[in-house]
């Protein structure tokens, strides 16, 4: 109801709580959804007013715990990673100081996703124009 982009935003806002035996423990986000919002309530700073609307129509009075999205944020880290070092010629070292991840896992990621065509994420067109940086197919 408030699109992908702003449920994930949403999700990567919300505290976490661990659940299950330990060593097999999971993290999972949790929510209150209100009634009723104020204008300076957590989920309209976090969401703005209208969106906020939304989720309190929807699901008011109820606790939610949401998926974690992990795997979606993991492959979209990945991605990043991958692009600011091939396409855009950024340090490996510093890269993963920016994301957060050891320099280690760049070049484990590096090593897993071959190089290849890389075209927009927008990109609606059957055939996509082939791209050279440096000499190199991209």
């Amino acid at each position: 109801m408030i699109g992908v982009e702003r449920a994930l935003f949403l999700i990567g806002q919300l505290p976490k709580c661990r659940a299950g035996l330990p060593g097999k423990e999971s993290i999972r986000p949790i929510m209150y959804v209100p009634k009723s919002v104020k204008p300076n309530d957590r989920l309209v700073q976090i969401l703005g007013w209208n969106d906020a609307q939304k989720i309190v129509r929807a699901f008011g009075g109820e606790i939610l715990q949401p998926a974690n999205c992990s795997e979606i944020y993991r492959r979209f880290r990945d991605a990043t990673i991958v692009r600011m070092v091939r396409q855009d010629g950024a340090d490996p070292s510093a890269v993963a100081e920016l994301m957060g991840v050891t320099s280690r896992h760049v070049r484990n990621v590096l090593k897993e996703i071959p190089q290849q065509e890389i075209k927009a994420a927008n990109d609606n067109h059957r055939h996509s124009a082939t791209i050279k940086l440096r000499g190199k197919k991209l």
